[in-house]
């Protein structure tokens, strides 16, 4: 009985049952072949074996259980191949998932399938998904798993990937496995990846100090492939050996840059892009001076000097560039560098110029523009006048009545909240509302200064005005040099210093969003979320990680084709990109052709196969400013909305050179437009 008892416990039962029965027919040939087998008949979580296997079992003598096994797997072809029935009655229930040897799944299970897709894409916890299955198992003829873990394929033992190091536990994978893991069902495209390296700190809890430093990576101009998590430092504090963070990664990439990655039988060559980082992790992971010390500077030999007005570090001028060869000659030792790195030993890595400062998130979003904001309304840029609470509430009326295109996900929320955007609002405001909002609203020498950073930007944010980069580099220079004139010497901090050093990021790498860390912060908090206790926060998020693999390859693999067109009520909408559409009315109608005119969409339909679209041409527009050069270059025009014509003209899609995004502060009586940088042609 005891063997029973343990059988059973073990899920063992049934497949014993059913592999019986199968070997019991194969023995009596057609005798029985009418008979409904057990394989055919109710599902496994009800499926109840033959009453002879419990007394089979019950008499059967212990070494009897292995003459059972041998007999079995070796005349039934039924018995699923990844059943091994030997370690069956040694499993944990700890370690194994309950239910997993009652669920063998088919692939043809289609109902099993987008269950699992809509319960990690939902991120429904455990506990209810089992409720869930529980519920379900009462279907007749539905066959799904019992254990959520068996549903959402959830790997085990994956403590034993988590190696302890000074300070913490450090879980890596590699790129290698990472890559193997995306592209299992499908073989890349190209020859080559090039990639982006990616690490921050992340605080995961305010009551605690525990916090990850994932190690990240990106696929260069290969979007459907999201951000993958090659490893994952998990202390409290960040960590406190370089050595013990970063050489994982060192043997993995210079593995990877030598032999390659074979994928599918396709071998790929791995090629290193850049390093993306904000100022505290590039610090870190290059043992260089801090930003605030007064050579810490990456970028170029710089001496900062100490401002007893501002009480900090502050950066005036400029100084020759630093070389990886005097990097890695020691030639700074004094002053900037502190601690031996391991990214020395990557083969090929200029450590100066592939550790970039130019990311937009930190340096633009984050840093200068917030600084303005806060200034204007808090007061942070004193001597320079602020806002009174007045204008602050005015302001923020009009500021909050802004209607954007559906591509900018997150609204502008008021100036009181200003210490609290996000680096999208900042990015927004910059990019749509800056130019009209803050015109009358400052001194026109805090505008015009304004003006220089804002047409820099924009002209550094697409390959579009490349040719423009050269000249954009001089404006962010003119911006540096008058900002202690227009603000304060004591603002003359790294961020703004940093700016000096935007031109050559660019120009060796690309436009601004291909080297920027918003990709990577959005799957930080991504990651933080996936955190339900805080009880073995590092098991539960490889776990997680790796069930959401399987999400996001469905969704690579279920992508539309584009541009296609929708039809909603009366209305045509043209998706002309994942993320460009254009739809009636104000917030999603505009757009610039190829000849620098002005539509309105109104609809589109398909011709010989080519997608046209009617829209109103703007008859009237004019340049939004001249200085510091004519507004027409990038593309920012002022018009009434009456100057928009009555009759439809045809434009071809393909004469289409960007979405514009329209902002009125007047309840749509006259218009601000500016590029949807993202959807200009390049």
């Amino acid at each position: 009985m005891e063997n029973v008892k343990r059988v059973k416990k073990s899920g063992m039962v049934n497949k014993l049952g059913k592999a019986l029965w199968a070997h019991y027919e194969r023995q009596c040939g057609d005798e029985h072949q009418g008979e409904p087998s057990i394989q055919q008949n109710t599902p496994a979580s009800v499926t109840q074996p033959p009453s002879y296997v419990e007394e089979y079992l019950e008499d059967m003598p212990d070494e009897g259980e292995m003459f059972l096994e041998e007999e079995l797997l070796s005349n039934v072809d039924d018995v699923d191949e990844d059943v091994d029935f030997l370690d069956l009655p040694q499993m944990n229930d700890d370690e194994q998932h309950e239910d997993e040897n009652e669920f063998i799944e088919d692939e043809s299970n289609l109902f099993v399938r987008k269950l699992r897709i809509w319960a990690l894409s939902h991120r429904v916890t455990h506990v209810a998904l089992k409720e869930l299955l529980s519920i379900l198992s009462d279907i007749d003829g539905l066959h799904i798993p019992q254990d959520p873990r068996t549903l959402l394929k959830t790997p085990k033992a994956v403590g034993k990937e988590i190696t302890t190091v000074s300070g913490g536990e450090m879980w890596y994978q590699g790129i290698e496995k990472s890559l193997k893991h995306h592209f299992r069902s499908i073989t890349p495209s190209v020859d080559v990846f090039v990639i982006n390296l990616f690490v921050d700190g992340l605080p995961l809890h305010n009551s605690s100090p525990t916090e990850f430093w994932p190690i990240m990576m990106q696929l260069y101009e290969q979007p459907e492939v999201p951000i993958l998590t090659l490893g994952i430092y998990c202390g409290s504090s960040k960590p406190h050996n370089v050595e013990d963070y970063l050489r994982p990664l060192v043997v993995d990439l210079n593995h990877a840059i030598e032999e390659g990655i074979v994928i599918n039988r396709k071998k790929i060559n791995i090629c290193l892009r850049a390093f993306i980082a904000d100022t505290p992790a590039r610090t870190f992971i290059k043992g260089v001076a801090a930003h605030n010390g007064y050579q810490g500077c990456t970028k170029c030999k710089i001496a900062g000097r100490y401002c007893k007005a501002g009480r900090k570090i502050i950066f005036e001028g400029v100084a020759a560039e630093r070389t990886d060869a005097e990097f890695r000659g020691g030639n700074y030792i004094i002053g900037h560098q502190k601690k031996l790195t391991p990214l020395l030993d990557v083969k090929g890595l200029d450590v100066v110029k592939q550790i970039l400062v130019a990311d937009e998130l930190h340096i633009i979003h984050l840093g200068i523009i917030r600084k303005l904001l806060k200034g204007y309304t808090v007061g942070a840029l004193s001597p320079f006048e602020k806002w009174n609470h007045e204008e602050i509430s005015e302001f923020s009326k009009t500021l909050v009545s802004i209607e954007l295109p559906a591509e900018i996900h997150r609204v502008v929320r008021p100036l009181q909240h200003v210490a609290y955007w996000k680096g999208t609002e900042y990015r927004t405001f910059l990019n749509h509302i800056g130019i009209p909002f803050l015109k009358g609203r400052i001194n026109d020498a805090a505008y015009h200064h304004f003006k220089l950073f804002y047409v820099a930007i924009t002209l550094f944010s697409s390959q579009h005005f490349a040719s423009y980069w050269k000249h954009a580099g001089k404006l962010l220079e003119k911006f540096v040099v008058d900002y202690s004139d227009v603000y304060d010497r004591k603002y003359l901090t790294s961020n703004v210093h940093n700016l000096l050093h935007i031109e050559a990021d660019v120009t060796m790498f690309g436009a601004l969003p291909t080297i920027s860390s918003y990709p990577f912060e959005n799957r930080l908090q991504f990651i933080k979320k996936l955190i339900r206790t805080g009880h073995r926060t590092l098991s539960q998020v490889i776990c997680r990680l790796t069930e959401l693999n399987q999400v996001e390859n469905e969704m690579s693999k279920d992508r539309s084709e584009y541009p296609h067109l929708k039809y909603k009520k009366n209305e045509v909408i043209l998706q002309v990109k994942p993320n460009f559409v254009l739809r009636t009315g104000n917030r999603n109608g505009f757009f610039l052709t190829i000849e620098n005119d002005v539509f309105k969409y109104s609809t589109a339909f398909i011709e010989n196969g080519t997608i046209i679209i009617e829209g109103y041409k703007l008859l009237i527009k004019q340049s939004s400013f001249s200085y510091p050069l004519s507004a027409d270059v990038i593309y920012n025009f002022d018009f009434k909305i009456t100057d928009v014509a009555v009759e439809t003209e045809k434009v071809a899609l393909n004469d289409v050179k960007c979405k514009l995004v329209a902002v009125s502060l007047d309840r749509g009586k006259t218009y601000h437009l500016s590029p949807l940088l993202h959807t200009l042609i390049v």
